[in-house]
């Protein structure tokens, strides 16, 4: 009766041993597949620029579209006050909304200006990096390789 009872705990042991080797190896296998989240994003393909960066306030193409905006709007001023001034306010008024359109006209070719400066920048650091997609890092909530700071050295050499 007692090796009987030892045979019965015997096994029960070896049952549990082999369990928990069973559960240990698949509790393995799926930290294996999962990898570690911290070692993925620095090699990710994706990159994430901060706009809100990449021109600071003292950057001379930024400056430099300013100025050009406020020579636009103060030869804009002149040019109204000086064929307005023999009109009527409804002359003046269609006037007025035909410079608006020209003003939104010269605004929107000062930012496709810069706008296409940033990406030539993007696109150079991109390639050089090895990057298949770069967004916006307001659009990003983890991951990517961050750029910023290479794209802003681009702007700032390509004067």
């Amino acid at each position: 009766m007692m090796s009987e009872m030892g045979k019965k705990k015997n096994v029960k042991i070896f049952s549990a041993a082999v369990a928990l080797i069973f559960v240990l190896s698949i509790a393995a296998i799926a930290v294996m597949q999962m990898g570690n989240p911290v070692n993925a994003a620095p090699s990710s393909n994706i990159g994430i620029v901060d706009m809100s960066k990449v021109f600071a306030p003292d950057n001379a193409d930024l400056q430099n579209a300013q100025k050009e905006m406020q020579q636009a709007s103060q030869d804009m001023q002149k040019k109204f006050e000086e064929q307005s001034a023999s009109m009527n306010d409804e002359q003046k008024g269609q006037l007025y909304q035909t410079m608006q359109g020209e003003m939104a006209k010269k605004q929107e070719e000062i930012q496709k200006g810069l706008k296409d400066k940033v990406d030539n920048a993007v696109n150079s650091v991109a390639s050089t990096k090895g990057l298949s997609l770069v967004v916006d890092k307001r659009v990003v909530l983890y991951g990517g390789t961050d750029i910023t700071d290479q794209v802003a050295k681009k702007l700032s050499e390509s004067k």
